[in-house]
Protein backbone atom coordinates (compact mmCIF):
# COMPACT_ATOMS: atom_id res chain seq x y z
CA UNK A 1 0.00 0.00 0.00
CA UNK A 2 2.86 2.42 0.67
CA UNK A 3 2.87 5.41 -1.67
CA UNK A 4 5.43 8.41 -2.30
CA UNK A 5 2.41 11.13 -1.62
CA UNK A 6 4.35 13.41 -2.02
CA UNK A 7 5.99 12.91 -5.58
CA UNK A 8 4.15 14.14 -7.53
CA UNK A 9 4.17 17.51 -5.37
CA UNK A 10 7.44 17.07 -4.08
CA UNK A 11 9.35 20.21 -5.96
CA UNK A 12 6.47 22.40 -5.28
CA UNK A 13 6.07 21.56 -1.91
CA UNK A 14 9.77 22.26 -1.31
CA UNK A 15 10.12 25.74 -3.47
CA UNK A 16 6.73 26.56 -1.47
CA UNK A 17 8.34 25.68 2.21
CA UNK A 18 11.43 27.49 1.08
CA UNK A 19 9.52 30.64 0.28
CA UNK A 20 7.49 30.39 3.51
CA UNK A 21 10.84 29.86 5.73
CA UNK A 22 12.31 32.94 3.95
CA UNK A 23 9.79 35.47 4.68
CA UNK A 24 8.63 34.21 8.17
CA UNK A 25 12.38 33.53 9.78
CA UNK A 26 12.37 37.19 10.79
CA UNK A 27 8.76 37.04 12.48
CA UNK A 28 9.11 34.47 14.96
CA UNK A 29 11.60 34.12 17.70
CA UNK A 30 10.70 30.54 17.56
CA UNK A 31 12.19 27.46 15.30
CA UNK A 32 9.34 25.44 12.98
CA UNK A 33 9.73 22.35 13.03
CA UNK A 34 7.85 19.40 11.52
CA UNK A 35 6.62 16.55 13.90
CA UNK A 36 4.76 13.99 14.45
CA UNK A 37 2.23 13.40 17.06
CA UNK A 38 3.97 11.17 20.28
CA UNK A 39 0.56 9.94 21.43
CA UNK A 40 -1.50 7.24 19.54
CA UNK A 41 -4.34 8.30 17.35
CA UNK A 42 -7.68 6.58 18.66
CA UNK A 43 -10.73 6.52 16.30
CA UNK A 44 -9.20 7.78 12.95
CA UNK A 45 -10.40 4.15 11.24
CA UNK A 46 -12.73 2.37 12.43
CA UNK A 47 -15.52 0.17 11.66
CA UNK A 48 -19.19 -0.99 13.51
CA UNK A 49 -21.64 -3.51 12.66
CA UNK A 50 -25.70 -2.85 13.01
CA UNK A 51 -27.58 -4.76 14.75
CA UNK A 52 -25.42 -6.28 16.97
CA UNK A 53 -28.20 -8.94 17.27
CA UNK A 54 -30.57 -10.29 14.16
CA UNK A 55 -32.20 -13.38 12.34
CA UNK A 56 -31.01 -15.64 9.67
CA UNK A 57 -32.20 -13.72 5.92
CA UNK A 58 -32.39 -10.73 7.54
CA UNK A 59 -29.54 -7.93 6.77
CA UNK A 60 -26.88 -6.70 8.62
CA UNK A 61 -24.64 -3.31 7.84
CA UNK A 62 -20.96 -2.97 8.17
CA UNK A 63 -19.64 0.64 8.63
CA UNK A 64 -15.96 1.95 7.82
CA UNK A 65 -15.04 5.50 8.66
CA UNK A 66 -12.36 6.89 8.05
CA UNK A 67 -12.20 10.50 9.78
CA UNK A 68 -9.40 13.04 9.24
CA UNK A 69 -10.31 15.39 11.79
CA UNK A 70 -8.99 12.52 14.40
CA UNK A 71 -5.43 12.85 12.76
CA UNK A 72 -5.47 16.49 12.45
CA UNK A 73 -6.50 17.34 16.16
CA UNK A 74 -3.30 17.73 18.17
CA UNK A 75 -3.03 15.21 21.80
CA UNK A 76 -0.65 16.38 24.78
CA UNK A 77 1.59 14.28 26.52
CA UNK A 78 -1.34 13.89 29.29
CA UNK A 79 -3.61 12.29 26.42
CA UNK A 80 -5.72 14.95 25.97
CA UNK A 81 -7.03 15.26 22.27
CA UNK A 82 -7.92 19.26 21.27
CA UNK A 83 -9.42 20.93 18.22
CA UNK A 84 -6.40 21.58 15.23
CA UNK A 85 -6.49 24.62 13.06
CA UNK A 86 -8.72 25.54 10.41
CA UNK A 87 -8.58 23.63 7.35
CA UNK A 88 -7.40 26.51 5.36
CA UNK A 89 -4.17 26.75 7.14
CA UNK A 90 -2.84 23.33 5.90
CA UNK A 91 -0.78 23.89 2.28
CA UNK A 92 -0.99 19.83 1.86
CA UNK A 93 -3.34 17.34 3.26
CA UNK A 94 -2.93 13.73 1.69
CA UNK A 95 -4.21 10.43 3.49
CA UNK A 96 -4.47 7.56 1.55
CA UNK A 97 -5.35 4.43 3.47
CA UNK A 98 -6.60 0.77 3.22
CA UNK A 99 -8.47 -1.78 5.03
CA UNK A 100 -9.09 -5.61 4.95
CA UNK A 101 -11.39 -7.55 6.77
CA UNK A 102 -12.40 -11.58 6.80
CA UNK A 103 -16.34 -11.47 6.67
CA UNK A 104 -17.83 -15.10 8.85
CA UNK A 105 -18.71 -17.69 7.23
CA UNK A 106 -22.44 -16.75 8.24
CA UNK A 107 -22.57 -14.07 6.61
CA UNK A 108 -21.95 -12.71 2.89
CA UNK A 109 -21.89 -9.78 0.81
CA UNK A 110 -24.92 -9.79 -1.68
CA UNK A 111 -23.86 -10.24 -5.19
CA UNK A 112 -26.47 -7.82 -6.68
CA UNK A 113 -24.87 -5.05 -4.44
CA UNK A 114 -22.72 -2.21 -5.79
CA UNK A 115 -19.71 -1.69 -3.34
CA UNK A 116 -18.21 1.87 -3.22
CA UNK A 117 -15.27 2.94 -5.40
CA UNK A 118 -12.08 1.20 -3.72
CA UNK A 119 -13.92 -1.60 -2.31
CA UNK A 120 -13.57 -5.27 -3.31
CA UNK A 121 -15.23 -8.57 -1.71
CA UNK A 122 -12.83 -11.78 -2.70
CA UNK A 123 -16.15 -14.63 -2.34
CA UNK A 124 -13.66 -17.07 -2.42
CA UNK A 125 -11.17 -16.28 -0.04
CA UNK A 126 -14.25 -13.53 2.08
CA UNK A 127 -12.09 -11.17 2.21
CA UNK A 128 -13.56 -7.17 2.20
CA UNK A 129 -11.33 -4.79 1.17
CA UNK A 130 -11.51 -1.07 0.55
CA UNK A 131 -8.88 2.20 0.28
CA UNK A 132 -10.07 5.79 0.26
CA UNK A 133 -7.78 8.70 -0.68
CA UNK A 134 -8.07 12.20 0.22
CA UNK A 135 -5.84 15.24 -1.08
CA UNK A 136 -6.49 19.09 -0.80
CA UNK A 137 -4.13 22.16 -0.06
CA UNK A 138 -3.25 25.56 -1.65
CA UNK A 139 -3.50 26.53 -4.93
CA UNK A 140 -0.12 27.94 -4.65
CA UNK A 141 0.82 24.29 -4.14
CA UNK A 142 -0.33 23.12 -7.10
CA UNK A 143 -3.62 21.74 -5.55
CA UNK A 144 -6.95 21.95 -7.10
CA UNK A 145 -9.08 21.41 -3.94
CA UNK A 146 -9.09 23.68 -1.03
CA UNK A 147 -9.14 21.80 2.21
CA UNK A 148 -11.19 24.44 3.49
CA UNK A 149 -13.54 23.55 0.79
CA UNK A 150 -14.38 19.76 2.40
CA UNK A 151 -17.72 18.77 3.39
CA UNK A 152 -17.92 17.52 6.41
CA UNK A 153 -18.72 14.12 4.67
CA UNK A 154 -15.20 14.33 2.99
CA UNK A 155 -13.88 14.89 6.38
CA UNK A 156 -15.40 12.20 7.77
CA UNK A 157 -16.29 9.68 5.00
CA UNK A 158 -18.58 6.58 5.55
CA UNK A 159 -19.30 3.72 3.70
CA UNK A 160 -21.80 0.82 4.48
CA UNK A 161 -21.43 -2.58 3.39
CA UNK A 162 -24.90 -4.21 3.40
CA UNK A 163 -24.34 -8.34 4.34
CA UNK A 164 -26.86 -10.91 3.85
CA UNK A 165 -26.97 -13.19 8.06
CA UNK A 166 -27.00 -16.99 6.33
CA UNK A 167 -26.81 -19.14 9.30
CA UNK A 168 -27.84 -18.73 12.80
CA UNK A 169 -24.81 -18.70 15.27
CA UNK A 170 -22.74 -16.06 16.89
CA UNK A 171 -19.97 -14.59 14.60
CA UNK A 172 -16.73 -12.37 15.58
CA UNK A 173 -15.73 -9.93 13.67
CA UNK A 174 -11.94 -9.67 14.58
CA UNK A 175 -9.52 -10.19 11.49
CA UNK A 176 -10.15 -6.40 10.64
CA UNK A 177 -6.93 -4.42 9.83
CA UNK A 178 -6.09 -1.02 8.21
CA UNK A 179 -2.61 0.70 7.86
CA UNK A 180 -2.36 4.09 5.71
CA UNK A 181 0.01 6.98 5.10
CA UNK A 182 -0.57 10.57 5.83
CA UNK A 183 1.30 13.67 5.66
CA UNK A 184 -0.19 17.14 6.47
CA UNK A 185 1.74 20.60 5.93
CA UNK A 186 0.55 23.56 8.31
CA UNK A 187 0.73 26.65 6.60
CA UNK A 188 -0.48 29.19 8.95
CA UNK A 189 1.49 31.47 11.26
CA UNK A 190 1.11 30.53 14.38
CA UNK A 191 4.43 29.52 16.72
CA UNK A 192 3.54 25.93 16.71
CA UNK A 193 3.20 23.92 13.50
CA UNK A 194 0.95 20.66 13.34
CA UNK A 195 2.67 19.02 10.97
CA UNK A 196 1.58 15.49 10.74
CA UNK A 197 3.57 12.49 8.56
CA UNK A 198 3.01 8.40 9.40
CA UNK A 199 4.21 6.02 6.70
CA UNK A 200 2.15 2.83 6.53
CA UNK A 201 1.11 3.43 10.34
CA UNK A 202 -0.90 0.09 11.27
CA UNK A 203 -3.98 -0.11 13.28
CA UNK A 204 -6.86 -3.37 14.15
CA UNK A 205 -10.16 -2.87 13.84
CA UNK A 206 -12.18 -3.52 17.13
CA UNK A 207 -13.63 -6.76 17.60
CA UNK A 208 -17.34 -7.18 17.33
CA UNK A 209 -19.22 -9.97 18.03
CA UNK A 210 -23.07 -10.50 16.34
CA UNK A 211 -25.33 -12.84 17.16
CA UNK A 212 -27.76 -14.64 14.52
CA UNK A 213 -30.53 -16.12 15.88
CA UNK A 214 -32.08 -19.12 13.90
CA UNK A 215 -35.55 -21.18 14.53
CA UNK A 216 -34.59 -23.80 17.00
CA UNK A 217 -35.99 -27.17 15.77
CA UNK A 218 -36.77 -29.81 18.51
CA UNK A 219 -37.96 -33.32 17.75
CA UNK A 220 -37.64 -36.24 20.05
CA UNK A 221 -33.70 -38.10 19.98
CA UNK A 222 -34.51 -41.26 20.12
CA UNK A 223 -37.50 -43.93 19.87
CA UNK A 224 -37.93 -47.56 19.48
CA UNK A 225 -40.52 -49.01 16.45
CA UNK A 226 -41.11 -52.53 15.53
CA UNK A 227 -41.81 -53.91 12.22
CA UNK A 228 -45.27 -52.56 10.67
CA UNK A 229 -45.68 -50.13 13.69
CA UNK A 230 -46.35 -46.64 12.59
CA UNK A 231 -46.07 -43.24 14.95
CA UNK A 232 -46.84 -39.82 14.54
CA UNK A 233 -44.25 -36.82 14.52
CA UNK A 234 -44.27 -33.36 15.68
CA UNK A 235 -41.25 -30.80 15.72
CA UNK A 236 -41.72 -27.94 18.26
CA UNK A 237 -40.09 -24.28 17.19
CA UNK A 238 -38.78 -21.35 19.14
CA UNK A 239 -40.00 -18.83 18.19
CA UNK A 240 -43.43 -20.61 17.82
CA UNK A 241 -44.99 -17.96 15.45
CA UNK A 242 -43.37 -20.43 12.58
CA UNK A 243 -45.82 -22.10 10.15
CA UNK A 244 -46.57 -25.51 10.97
CA UNK A 245 -47.23 -25.26 6.59
CA UNK A 246 -42.98 -24.52 6.39
CA UNK A 247 -41.60 -27.52 7.82
CA UNK A 248 -40.52 -30.72 5.53
CA UNK A 249 -39.60 -34.10 6.96
CA UNK A 250 -36.42 -36.13 5.67
CA UNK A 251 -35.47 -39.68 6.39
CA UNK A 252 -31.43 -41.02 5.99
CA UNK A 253 -32.90 -44.63 4.63
CA UNK A 254 -36.12 -44.80 3.50
CA UNK A 255 -35.80 -48.69 3.11
CA UNK A 256 -36.03 -48.70 6.79
CA UNK A 257 -39.09 -46.11 7.30
CA UNK A 258 -41.35 -44.92 5.07
CA UNK A 259 -42.51 -41.48 5.98
CA UNK A 260 -45.52 -39.28 5.05
CA UNK A 261 -45.45 -35.87 5.50
CA UNK A 262 -49.27 -34.58 6.64
CA UNK A 263 -50.62 -31.52 6.80
CA UNK A 264 -50.20 -28.69 9.32
CA UNK A 265 -45.89 -30.25 9.63
CA UNK A 266 -46.76 -33.29 11.19
CA UNK A 267 -45.37 -36.28 9.76
CA UNK A 268 -45.74 -40.27 10.26
CA UNK A 269 -43.24 -42.80 10.34
CA UNK A 270 -43.62 -46.26 9.38
CA UNK A 271 -41.39 -49.22 10.49
CA UNK A 272 -40.55 -51.40 7.22
CA UNK A 273 -37.30 -53.06 7.59
CA UNK A 274 -35.18 -54.04 11.29
CA UNK A 275 -32.19 -51.65 11.28
CA UNK A 276 -31.39 -47.78 12.38
CA UNK A 277 -31.67 -44.30 10.95
CA UNK A 278 -31.80 -41.08 11.52
CA UNK A 279 -35.10 -38.85 10.44
CA UNK A 280 -35.07 -34.53 10.62
CA UNK A 281 -37.54 -31.90 10.99
CA UNK A 282 -36.16 -28.87 8.63
CA UNK A 283 -37.10 -25.03 7.53
CA UNK A 284 -36.40 -23.48 4.35
CA UNK A 285 -35.78 -19.66 4.87
CA UNK A 286 -36.44 -17.08 2.26
CA UNK A 287 -32.76 -17.14 1.70
CA UNK A 288 -32.74 -20.51 0.77
CA UNK A 289 -30.63 -21.74 4.10
CA UNK A 290 -32.06 -24.73 5.60
CA UNK A 291 -32.59 -25.56 9.07
CA UNK A 292 -32.33 -28.80 10.30
CA UNK A 293 -33.53 -30.17 13.46
CA UNK A 294 -31.67 -32.37 15.91
CA UNK A 295 -31.62 -36.04 14.81
CA UNK A 296 -33.97 -38.41 15.87
CA UNK A 297 -32.23 -41.79 16.07
CA UNK A 298 -34.89 -44.43 15.02
CA UNK A 299 -34.49 -48.05 16.03
CA UNK A 300 -36.19 -51.01 14.44
CA UNK A 301 -36.66 -54.21 15.79
CA UNK A 302 -38.26 -56.95 15.40
CA UNK A 303 -41.11 -57.96 18.35
CA UNK A 304 -39.80 -60.81 20.75
CA UNK A 305 -42.56 -64.05 19.90
CA UNK A 306 -44.07 -66.64 22.18
CA UNK A 307 -47.30 -69.08 20.76
CA UNK A 308 -49.99 -69.63 22.69
CA UNK A 309 -51.26 -72.63 23.49
CA UNK A 310 -47.67 -74.15 23.03
CA UNK A 311 -49.46 -77.55 23.54
CA UNK A 312 -52.94 -78.75 22.90
CA UNK A 313 -55.03 -81.83 22.11
CA UNK A 314 -57.90 -81.85 19.60
CA UNK A 315 -59.65 -85.00 19.20
CA UNK A 316 -61.83 -86.88 16.03
CA UNK A 317 -64.63 -89.16 16.99
CA UNK A 318 -67.88 -89.54 15.62
CA UNK A 319 -71.01 -88.48 17.64
CA UNK A 320 -74.39 -89.27 16.34
CA UNK A 321 -73.56 -89.84 13.20
CA UNK A 322 -70.98 -87.13 12.52
CA UNK A 323 -67.67 -87.24 12.33
CA UNK A 324 -66.54 -84.45 15.00
CA UNK A 325 -63.15 -82.53 14.16
CA UNK A 326 -61.93 -80.42 16.85
CA UNK A 327 -60.38 -77.42 16.13
CA UNK A 328 -58.12 -74.73 18.16
CA UNK A 329 -56.58 -71.55 17.64
CA UNK A 330 -53.00 -70.91 18.27
CA UNK A 331 -51.90 -67.18 17.93
CA UNK A 332 -48.32 -66.02 17.48
CA UNK A 333 -48.17 -63.31 20.10
CA UNK A 334 -45.47 -60.47 19.44
CA UNK A 335 -44.33 -58.25 22.29
CA UNK A 336 -42.00 -55.50 22.55
CA UNK A 337 -38.85 -55.52 25.03
CA UNK A 338 -41.28 -54.18 28.07
CA UNK A 339 -43.92 -57.44 27.52
CA UNK A 340 -46.38 -54.77 26.27
CA UNK A 341 -48.08 -55.89 23.07
CA UNK A 342 -47.94 -54.30 19.97
CA UNK A 343 -50.86 -52.34 18.71
CA UNK A 344 -50.36 -53.85 15.07
CA UNK A 345 -49.63 -57.73 14.71
CA UNK A 346 -47.47 -58.71 11.71
CA UNK A 347 -49.19 -61.36 9.76
CA UNK A 348 -47.33 -65.12 10.14
CA UNK A 349 -47.15 -68.26 8.23
CA UNK A 350 -47.92 -71.59 9.64
CA UNK A 351 -46.26 -75.17 8.50
CA UNK A 352 -46.97 -78.58 9.83
CA UNK A 353 -44.81 -81.90 9.41
CA UNK A 354 -48.12 -84.06 9.33
CA UNK A 355 -51.35 -84.38 7.62
CA UNK A 356 -52.95 -85.22 11.18
CA UNK A 357 -53.89 -81.73 11.25
CA UNK A 358 -54.51 -78.87 8.58
CA UNK A 359 -54.21 -75.16 9.25
CA UNK A 360 -56.02 -72.25 8.19
CA UNK A 361 -54.06 -68.89 8.92
CA UNK A 362 -55.46 -65.66 9.78
CA UNK A 363 -53.10 -62.69 10.68
CA UNK A 364 -51.37 -63.66 13.15
CA UNK A 365 -53.03 -66.79 14.44
CA UNK A 366 -54.30 -69.99 12.83
CA UNK A 367 -56.96 -72.17 13.48
CA UNK A 368 -55.59 -75.72 13.90
CA UNK A 369 -58.42 -78.74 12.74
CA UNK A 370 -57.64 -82.66 13.53
CA UNK A 371 -57.95 -85.03 10.29
CA UNK A 372 -56.92 -88.34 12.50
CA UNK A 373 -54.59 -89.62 15.24
CA UNK A 374 -51.25 -88.53 15.23
CA UNK A 375 -48.53 -90.75 16.44
CA UNK A 376 -46.84 -88.31 19.06
CA UNK A 377 -46.86 -84.74 19.03
CA UNK A 378 -47.26 -82.78 15.92
CA UNK A 379 -45.34 -79.83 15.14
CA UNK A 380 -46.35 -76.78 13.91
CA UNK A 381 -44.02 -73.84 13.43
CA UNK A 382 -45.29 -69.93 13.20
CA UNK A 383 -43.34 -67.54 11.18
CA UNK A 384 -43.50 -64.17 10.41
CA UNK A 385 -44.80 -63.58 7.35
CA UNK A 386 -41.55 -61.96 5.81
CA UNK A 387 -39.32 -62.68 8.47
CA UNK A 388 -39.14 -66.66 8.25
CA UNK A 389 -35.80 -67.05 10.55
CA UNK A 390 -38.07 -65.39 13.48
CA UNK A 391 -40.42 -68.24 14.57
CA UNK A 392 -41.90 -70.02 17.21
CA UNK A 393 -43.13 -73.90 17.53
CA UNK A 394 -46.41 -75.56 19.05
CA UNK A 395 -47.19 -79.07 19.43
CA UNK A 396 -50.40 -80.59 19.25
CA UNK A 397 -51.66 -84.51 19.83
CA UNK A 398 -54.24 -85.68 18.12
CA UNK A 399 -56.74 -88.22 19.67
CA UNK A 400 -58.82 -90.09 17.33
CA UNK A 401 -61.26 -92.34 18.82
CA UNK A 402 -62.27 -95.71 16.60
CA UNK A 403 -65.81 -95.75 14.90
CA UNK A 404 -65.89 -99.64 14.87
CA UNK A 405 -64.80 -102.34 16.52
CA UNK A 406 -64.12 -106.21 14.89
CA UNK A 407 -64.69 -108.75 17.44
CA UNK A 408 -65.46 -111.90 15.30
CA UNK A 409 -66.63 -115.13 16.76
CA UNK A 410 -63.29 -117.82 17.25
CA UNK A 411 -62.44 -121.44 17.97
CA UNK A 412 -60.04 -121.76 20.48
CA UNK A 413 -57.94 -125.45 22.21
CA UNK A 414 -57.35 -125.82 25.13
CA UNK A 415 -53.59 -125.96 24.34
CA UNK A 416 -53.65 -122.10 22.67
CA UNK A 417 -54.24 -120.87 26.44
CA UNK A 418 -53.33 -118.06 27.26
CA UNK A 419 -54.68 -116.43 23.95
CA UNK A 420 -54.82 -112.79 23.44
CA UNK A 421 -57.80 -111.90 21.32
CA UNK A 422 -57.44 -109.99 18.31
CA UNK A 423 -59.22 -106.57 18.23
CA UNK A 424 -59.71 -103.85 15.41
CA UNK A 425 -59.86 -101.19 15.47
CA UNK A 426 -61.79 -99.00 12.65
CA UNK A 427 -60.50 -96.11 11.18
CA UNK A 428 -56.54 -97.51 11.00
CA UNK A 429 -55.20 -94.01 12.03
CA UNK A 430 -57.85 -94.19 15.31
CA UNK A 431 -55.03 -94.28 18.43
CA UNK A 432 -57.03 -94.02 21.02
CA UNK A 433 -57.59 -98.07 21.59
CA UNK A 434 -58.26 -99.11 25.16
CA UNK A 435 -60.95 -101.58 26.14
CA UNK A 436 -61.60 -104.24 28.13
CA UNK A 437 -63.27 -107.54 28.01
CA UNK A 438 -65.50 -109.29 30.32
CA UNK A 439 -66.83 -112.73 30.27
CA UNK A 440 -70.85 -112.76 30.57
CA UNK A 441 -71.04 -116.18 29.90
CA UNK A 442 -69.36 -119.44 30.60
CA UNK A 443 -66.87 -117.68 33.33
CA UNK A 444 -65.92 -121.66 34.08
CA UNK A 445 -64.68 -121.93 30.61
CA UNK A 446 -62.46 -119.29 30.74
CA UNK A 447 -61.58 -115.70 32.28
CA UNK A 448 -60.47 -112.24 30.62
CA UNK A 449 -57.79 -109.84 31.64
CA UNK A 450 -56.25 -106.92 29.96
CA UNK A 451 -57.31 -108.57 26.82
CA UNK A 452 -55.69 -112.13 27.56
CA UNK A 453 -58.59 -115.34 27.85
CA UNK A 454 -57.11 -117.89 30.02
CA UNK A 455 -58.99 -121.07 28.95
CA UNK A 456 -60.09 -123.50 31.53
CA UNK A 457 -62.36 -126.22 30.15
CA UNK A 458 -63.97 -126.83 26.53
CA UNK A 459 -66.90 -125.50 26.10
CA UNK A 460 -68.36 -121.71 24.85
CA UNK A 461 -68.59 -118.56 26.46
CA UNK A 462 -69.93 -115.24 25.35
CA UNK A 463 -67.43 -112.09 26.03
CA UNK A 464 -68.36 -108.23 25.70
CA UNK A 465 -65.77 -105.97 24.77
CA UNK A 466 -66.34 -102.29 25.44
CA UNK A 467 -64.05 -99.53 24.75
CA UNK A 468 -62.21 -96.86 26.46
CA UNK A 469 -64.49 -94.15 28.40
CA UNK A 470 -62.78 -90.94 27.72
CA UNK A 471 -65.69 -88.60 29.40
CA UNK A 472 -63.15 -87.48 31.71
CA UNK A 473 -61.66 -85.50 28.50
CA UNK A 474 -65.05 -83.73 27.60
CA UNK A 475 -66.39 -81.23 30.30
CA UNK A 476 -69.46 -80.36 28.71
CA UNK A 477 -69.77 -84.37 27.61
CA UNK A 478 -69.87 -83.59 23.87
CA UNK A 479 -67.35 -86.34 23.22
CA UNK A 480 -67.89 -90.28 21.64
CA UNK A 481 -69.90 -92.52 23.27
CA UNK A 482 -68.05 -96.00 24.28
CA UNK A 483 -68.33 -98.73 21.69
CA UNK A 484 -69.58 -102.36 23.34
CA UNK A 485 -69.72 -105.23 21.15
CA UNK A 486 -70.68 -109.33 22.52
CA UNK A 487 -68.91 -112.42 20.61
CA UNK A 488 -68.07 -116.02 21.09
CA UNK A 489 -65.46 -118.38 21.97
CA UNK A 490 -65.98 -122.32 21.85
CA UNK A 491 -62.94 -123.96 23.40
CA UNK A 492 -61.98 -127.60 22.24
CA UNK A 493 -59.65 -129.84 23.67
CA UNK A 494 -56.19 -131.13 22.71
CA UNK A 495 -54.27 -129.23 20.12
CA UNK A 496 -55.43 -127.49 17.15
CA UNK A 497 -54.48 -129.75 14.02
CA UNK A 498 -54.40 -127.25 11.22
CA UNK A 499 -52.35 -124.41 13.19
CA UNK A 500 -51.94 -121.28 11.17
CA UNK A 501 -55.54 -122.44 9.55
CA UNK A 502 -58.50 -120.18 10.61
CA UNK A 503 -61.37 -122.32 11.79
CA UNK A 504 -64.81 -120.54 11.06
CA UNK A 505 -66.45 -120.33 14.37
CA UNK A 506 -69.99 -120.21 12.35
CA UNK A 507 -73.09 -120.44 14.60
CA UNK A 508 -72.22 -121.76 17.94
CA UNK A 509 -76.06 -122.18 19.04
Amino acid sequence: MKRQLRSKYGLVIIVGMLMISIAYSTAFAKKIEIEQSASPIIGEVKRTISPITGWVGSEFTLTYTFDLNMILNTVDDSGKKSKGPDMNSYALIEWDAEFVETIPVGFDVPKDVNLPEGFHFDRDKRTLTGNINIVCGKKKAGIEKKCNDLQENEIIQSFSIPLSAKEPGSYSFDTGKYKYTFYADHAGQGSIKHNRSYENNPGALSTEVVTVKGIDITIPNNLTLYVGEETPLRAKFSPDSVSDSAISWEVVDSDILKLKTNEKGSATIEAKKVGETIVRATYKYPNGYIAKSNDLRVDVKLPKLTVTPETTKLWVYLKDGEIVKQTKTLTLNQFKDDNSAIAKQLNATWTSNSSAISLSPDGAAVVVQAEHGSQGNVEIVGQLADFSEHSKTASVYVNEYPQKVSTPNVVLYMSQSPYTYPVKFWPETANVTGYGLTVLEGTDVMTAKDGVLTLLKPGIAKIILVTEDVSKSFERGEGPKVISQTFYVRVKAGTDPNPGTEDPSGDFY
